[in-house]
């Protein structure tokens, strides 16, 4: 036999084996090969030596598999890919008052492009990202006018500090790829530091572990320059740590990863180290220059950029209304699902905002007696014609709101559910105010109010109706409304409310005991000597606490008090009636506000390349004046903190986003 004792230990341990399997007897290889001639033989033990070496080939690739993926973008095996399952819960889905993406606090308007003009370029690819905010798309309609690509919004964190899956997510993911799109996935961050951003990235790798994800995985944080984002104290550095460790840990997962970001932000590291981020993954701006692609080919931008949000009005056949466009300076194939044992049952179309609200019925109702068909579910909306008993309209729905959808002469209308009814028989009764609800009858009131101590905020005037949010002792709403049965109806959120009445007051709430005779001593303050006011209204305190600290008194605007001392947690030392008290920083200003919350400013503003100017400041609920444009000069006569400037126009007062503008 040949000599095999220069192989290896596993290579030895196989030979002994098959060597003995054939000396049984002690005869040796005799009793089998005795026979042959010794060409014979050497040829024979140079067959079983290749037969060995080549189990002991196979044996070691299955033992040891390489792990080198395609295309060098995949160095991990599929087992060290896979996310832990059941680490999170990626079902939950989060109300729109939780949403940091329920705002634009930049507020530019792109320019309007039609995708079905859009040329077809070799190495680049083009498509649109959506979330829950653009409905029920057609995605058989998005495919077909040429698109490539859908960037998915897979999830979000919460103000509240809570992650989210996108209402829509399952959906749209699931439709697209039916339709022959290819998937990218964004979630958006409000982490504040590297344990939430590793957080948000472990929960994205389980949420799209069932899915065939081509694109990259994006990074998205914006909105943290707003107060009101639990991002705003972040700083740059920490900024750019929770991006490259959401990144980092996506691309251990096996994909590819990406930073999505506005192009001022992103522009000479304004709000990110973008150097570091840029040596590692690819970058994704957003720009929308009044020309845009396909007439212009890149953003205005010095830094690398892979893909470019061009436009927030685009035009898409399935999609309704405005949806941002993208076009990507690289092309991708499909990709796999990495488990697909773990893709989410198919996934319901969403419902439309009238049928999350009204449960469909189709049913003729008269008024009881006479009530007002308005064209919105408020009272403050108009009045299309009041409804008497015996005068019949179509109900096609029923809201949790309260209210009625009805159609009249072909129009949609709504009115009081309670005044109301199904029984055709005339009453000959006289007509009743109109102004009720649940049975309750309101009269008009104009004033603000807190509660006493804590009341639930309810969607009707009634213990067994939805709670909306609590008003706590300091804490002020309009009142618009107060009934005959012991409820008022307030304003929150730009919609209307009910609390008991008994629970509110009008007053500052007077402190029950007196407070201690040797006030606490708190340190920490920086010393200052100013007259400060309140922006709008806020409570001055014993201590520097909203839960320890009892109100002493409402500062209202244009009530002046000495601040003594600033704090880096947020709150400001003060003098009041030869009492030191205590107020939140945020809420107070050394300069005079209005009432609709601007402070008063004197200085001329021009856009830093253009801007809207609106009618209000708001988005949504404001008309376009004009665009100013860079060297055009306005007179600024208020800031606001959410974002909007004051400005004169042509002797009006209209409204602009306070960052696209700058001073002379």
């Amino acid at each position: 036999m040949p000599e095999f004792s220069r192989g290896s230990c596993l290579y030895r341990k196989i030979v002994i084996y098959f060597s003995s399997r054939f000396l049984k007897n002690g005869e040796g290889m005799k009793n089998i090969f005795g026979n042959l001639d010794k060409r014979t033989m050497i040829i024979g033990g140079i067959c079983l030596t290749v037969v060995i070496a080549a189990v002991i080939f196979f044996a070691i690739l299955f033992a040891f598999p390489s792990g080198e993926g395609k295309g060098g973008a995949d160095t991990t095996s599929p087992a060290e890919t896979q996310p832990p399952k059941g680490e999170f819960d990626t079902s939950a889905v989060g109300g729109g008052d939780v949403d940091p993406e329920n705002t634009d606090p930049d507020g530019e308007e792109g320019a309007d492009v039609d995708a079905s003009t859009l040329p077809e370029e070799t190495g680049l690819s083009k498509g649109i990202d959506v979330s829950k905010w653009q409905g029920n798309i057609n995605w058989a309609d998005v495919a077909a006018s040429g698109l490539d690509f859908a960037y998915v919004r897979i999830g979000y964190r919460g103000e509240n500090g809570v992650i989210y899956k996108d209402d829509n997510a399952d959906y749209n993911i699931q439709s697209a790829e039916r339709a022959g799109l290819l998937i990218g996935v964004y979630f958006f961050s409000t982490a504040t530091n590297e344990t939430e951003a590793a957080e948000e990235a472990r929960w994205t790798l389980e949420a799209i572990a069932g899915y065939p994800v081509s694109y990259p995985v994006v990074y998205d944080c914006e909105g943290f320059r707003s107060p009101s984002s639990r991002m705003y104290l972040v700083s740059r550095d920490q900024r750019t740590k929770n991006a490259l460790t959401f990144m980092d840990t996506v691309s251990q997962g096996g994909y590819e990863a990406m930073l999505y970001g506005a192009r001022d932000e992103l522009s000479d590291s304004a709000y990110w180290n973008i150097t570091d981020i840029e040596a590692k993954y690819k970058v994704w701006v957003a720009q929308y220059p009044a020309v845009t692609y396909p007439e212009k080919d890149a953003p205005d931008y010095s830094g690398k950029c892979h893909a470019w949000q061009y436009t927030n009005k685009g035009r898409v056949p399935g999609v309704t209304g405005n949806v941002d466009m993208v076009v990507c300076y690289f092309e991708r194939d499909r990709a796999e699902a990495r488990v697909p044992s773990r893709r989410p049952a198919d996934a319901a179309p969403p419902l439309t905002d009238e049928e999350k609200l009204y449960t469909e019925v189709n049913e003729t109702v008269t008024a009881k007696d006479v009530t007002n068909l308005r064209r919105a579910a408020t009272t403050k909306s108009d009045i299309v014609k009041a409804l008497r008993n015996g005068e019949t309209v179509t109900r096609t729905g029923i809201g949790t709101n309260g209210w009625s959808r009805l159609t009249y002469n072909g129009e949609t209308v709504y009115a009081v559910t309670s005044y109301l009814t199904t029984d055709l028989s005339v009453n000959t009764g006289e007509p009743v105010d109109q102004d009720a609800v649940n049975g309750q009858s309101f009269s008009p009131k104009d004033d603000s109010v807190t509660a006493k101590e804590v009341v639930n905020l309810r969607a009707l005037p009634t213990t067994d109706s939805e709670i909306v949010a609590t008003l706590s002792r300091g804490d002020y709403l309009p009142r618009t409304a107060v009934g005959d049965k012991g409820w008022s109806r307030l304003t929150y959120n730009g919609r209307d409310v009910y609390a008991v009445t008994s629970y509110l007051t009008t007053e500052a709430v007077p402190d029950e005991t007196d407070p201690p005779e040797t006030a606490p001593v708190y340190s920490g303050f920086t010393e200052v000597e100013e007259q400060v006011t309140a922006k709008s209204e806020t409570n001055l305190r014993t201590a520097p606490s909203t839960q320890t600290g009892e109100v002493v008194y409402t500062l209202k605007n244009g009530e002046y008090v000495t601040r003594t001392g600033v704090h880096s947690n947020g709150w400001s030392r003060l003098e009041y009636n030869g009492k030191t008290v205590y107020a939140v920083t945020s809420y107070l200003t050394t300069s005079a506000v209005d009432s609709d919350g601007f402070e008063k400013v004197d200085e001329q503003v021009t856009a830093k390349s253009k801007t809207n100017l609106r009618t209000a400041p708001d988005l949504q609920e404001s008309e376009i004046v004009y665009t100013l444009e860079n060297g055009e000069y306005l007179q600024r006569i208020g800031v606001s903190q959410n974002g909007w400037s004051k400005l004169l126009y042509n002797g009006e007062v209209v409204y602009a986003v306070t960052s696209y503008l700058e001073e002379k």
